[in-house]
């Protein structure tokens, strides 16, 4: 890894560990003065972010980062299609919102989702903005701006919820969040629609990208099954302890999965011809991802008791139990997700799809078979889902693309193995009666061991 590699890693790094951090403790803040029902509401009509997550992580942003010499055509014929993808997807969003709340047994989501889904076009105004600094390596600008887009929109959402908002509180946030960082990438990035539009190379961009944005749109689908199936078959309530359960799992994971996705992409894409570096470079990856990320889910796992009581207060310790399953089954998130690259890289935006749609709707059917079970046979049936997911994709990376699976379990069960004993030894047998202090020691006690890991790892080649 050279110089500006190294780089564009450490910026998108902070980039996601500033912002979800960031996040993370606005949140913890305004659990505080929220209720566990107010964050169920926002997790029953959170789909609208979704989506808008789906348009940045689209198809067609990745084939303008694959394609060699994209000219001022390519950038403005996305640009057209992005943006006008978020108005019709807003409109949708806005004309039915009334069926939606009426199905929902929310009678007030309706005016929360014509407010909430503004972020559908917000997101797709900046999304060429992106691309342009992801095709420099220019992590950093995007870092700057995320954080105070983050810090800012946090802000007024305390100033809110302190004044009695309520749920408003969390749906301005997300709205100001995605206007405010919107308007500082089009300052910031002096870009404009230079060339014309063109639908013979939007079509080409299409051909590349839609398998990869209904891929997405199907993860979207699933993943908003959980919160739909949680908060219908059971309460809000145990929808606000699931949400709040996931972000504190999915900090972590998000960032992990955001900064290997953002820098490996274009990197693993000049590797393509050599398959000894290409391959490595992902085992290498695994490897790291493994050793930091791990020990993180287990601490977490073990101590879920103590951790939600002092991030969240007594009145979320119903979401201690939720977090103690979560943990795990999110670690397994970025090692799966690392197996799209593959599939991108290689052009494969058919198969990437049809994995996405084959394992979506075969587990989407074990769900609403075991759902009657209760709350906590859907966690578990999570953490399953998650382990499919993931040894599907290893099986199509070896199927058809010889992706080398024996060095890779050998690494990672290197790796797994010490990790798991030492962190049950730690955060079993180390006890300080200081709740603060026990939970410090036990997570900086359970990160010497893959410390000494990556240090190995660091003179060893795949």
């Amino acid at each position: 890894m050279n110089i500006r590699e190294f780089k564009a890693f450490f910026w998108s790094f902070i980039d996601g560990v500033g912002s979800q951090g960031s996040q993370l403790i606005i949140t913890i803040m305004l659990a505080r003065l929220l209720t566990p029902a107010d964050f169920g509401v926002i997790g029953l009509i959170s789909v609208v972010v979704y989506i808008s997550n789906v348009i940045g992580n689209g198809g067609l942003n990745s084939s303008l980062i694959r394609k060699a010499k994209a000219s001022d055509d390519d950038f403005t014929s996305v640009f057209v299609f992005n943006v006008t993808l978020g108005v019709v997807l807003y409109a949708i969003v806005f004309f039915s919102s009334g069926f939606l709340a009426h199905f929902l047994n929310l009678p007030q989501a309706e005016i929360y989702l014509k407010v909430y889904a503004l972020s559908i076009i917000f997101t797709a105004f900046e999304q060429i903005q992106r691309v342009t600094l992801t095709l420099d390596l220019n992590f950093r600008t995007q870092a700057k701006i995320t954080l105070f887009s983050v810090i800012f929109s946090g802000v007024v959402a305390l100033v809110l919820a302190n004044y009695g908002f309520g749920v408003w509180a969390l749906i301005i946030q997300t709205v100001v969040l995605s206007s405010v960082r919107c308007v500082i990438f089009w300052c910031v990035i002096r870009w404009q629609p230079k060339g014309h539009f063109n639908m013979r190379l939007l079509l080409e961009h299409l051909n590349f990208g839609y398998k990869l944005l209904l891929g997405n749109l199907v993860d979207v689908a699933y993943r908003y099954m959980f919160n739909l199936g949680i908060g219908k078959f059971y309460s809000v309530t145990d929808l606000g302890f699931y949400n709040q359960a996931t972000k504190l799992t999915e900090v972590p994971s998000i960032t992990i999965t955001a900064v290997v996705r953002r820098v490996n992409y274009p990197i693993i894409s000049k590797l393509r011809n050599n398959n000894k570096c290409y391959f490595g470079n992902l085992i290498n990856i695994a490897s790291y991802i493994t050793s930091v990320y791990l020990p993180i889910s287990l601490w977490l796992s073990f101590n879920s008791h103590d951790v939600i009581s002092l991030l969240l207060g007594e009145r979320w310790i119903g979401a201690s139990l939720f977090l103690s399953i979560l943990a795990i089954a999110f670690f397994i998130v970025p090692l799966s997700n690392l197996f799209g690259n593959i599939l991108s890289v290689e052009g494969r935006t058919d198969l990437y799809f049809k994995i996405r749609l084959g394992v979506k709707l075969f587990l989407a059917g074990l769900f609403f078979l075991i759902h009657s079970y209760g709350i906590f046979a859907v966690l578990f049936f999570i953490m399953f889902a998650t382990i499919f997911e993931w040894l599907v994709n290893i099986i199509v990376s070896y199927k058809y693309f010889k992706f080398p699976v024996f060095k890779y379990f050998k690494r990672l069960f290197s790796i797994v193995i010490p990790v798991v004993i030492s962190s049950f030894l730690v955060n079993n047998y180390i006890s300080i009666d200081s709740t603060i202090g026990n939970l410090a020691v036990k997570l900086i006690a359970s990160m010497i061991v893959p410390a000494c890991i990556l240090f190995l790892l660091s003179k060893e080649k795949v």
